[in-house]
């Protein structure tokens, strides 16, 4: 091999004229669509961190390997999905049932405590079910994700075990029994909580769109009863 094939195997370094962020190329098909919903689209955030663990998850049950090191982002990707899910419901819950948030439950939306979030959404889904007329959720149900979210709290109360392999403290992120995580059980377990919640989510969403446009239309109504 000459010196000029060596030179040519090296891979690409970055270069000053380089452009990171561009929309421009000929290969269309690889562009995203950003800011589809004017400043930002939540429904694209939460549903890519729940697509990307999903597709990494699977790419290591088809191929049995690289787990090592996906395990990292597939378990940061499923707990960011559900703590965004938890905060879009828990906007919604003051103007759903007519109750402001308190002060700590407006604190823990700016954090990253999911066994907060939820316990702060728990207290409201009774009043949420009342609201829209539905049936409250069933002991069975609430206890389940009571489980699922105290054994996720347990090995990353803040979000930073998977981030991080090192606390700011210097200490090791993970606890020292966790050893193994088989990411297709994993996975399959998150896809249970992320779909109960997702359903929450969507039922919400619904709901205060039809309580906003029936609001609308009864001052529209009253408007025009004023008008006479």
């Amino acid at each position: 091999m000459t010196d000029h094939d060596n030179r040519t195997a090296l891979p690409a370094v970055p270069r000053k004229r380089d452009l990171l962020f561009r929309g421009d190329l000929p290969d269309w098909k690889n562009n995203a669509c950003l800011k589809t919903m004017g400043n930002g689209d939540p429904i694209a955030y939460k549903e890519g961190y729940r697509r990307g663990a999903a597709l990494l998850a699977q790419h290591v049950a088809t191929n049995g390997r690289d787990q090592d090191f996906l395990v990292y982002p597939i378990v940061f990707l499923y707990r960011h999905h559900i703590e965004l899910v938890l905060k879009r419901i828990m906007t919604r819950a003051p103007y759903l049932i007519d109750a402001s948030l308190t002060d700590q439950e407006k604190q823990h939306l700016g954090k990253h405590r999911l066994d907060l979030l939820w316990e702060d959404l728990k207290s409201k889904l009774g009043a949420i079910c009342k609201s829209a007329g539905w049936s409250a959720p069933s002991r069975e149900d609430i206890e389940g994700i009571d489980n699922y979210i105290r054994q996720i709290a347990l090995v990353d109360s803040n979000s930073f075990s998977f981030r991080y392999a090192v606390s700011k403290e210097g200490l090791c992120s993970l606890p020292e029994k966790l050893t193994h995580i088989n990411l297709r059980h994993f996975a399959e377990m998150m896809e249970r909580l992320a779909s109960y919640f997702e359903g929450i989510d969507e039922a919400t969403e619904y709901l205060l769109e039809t309580k906003a446009e029936m609001e609308a239309e009864w001052m529209s109504d009253m408007a025009s009863y004023m008008d006479y």
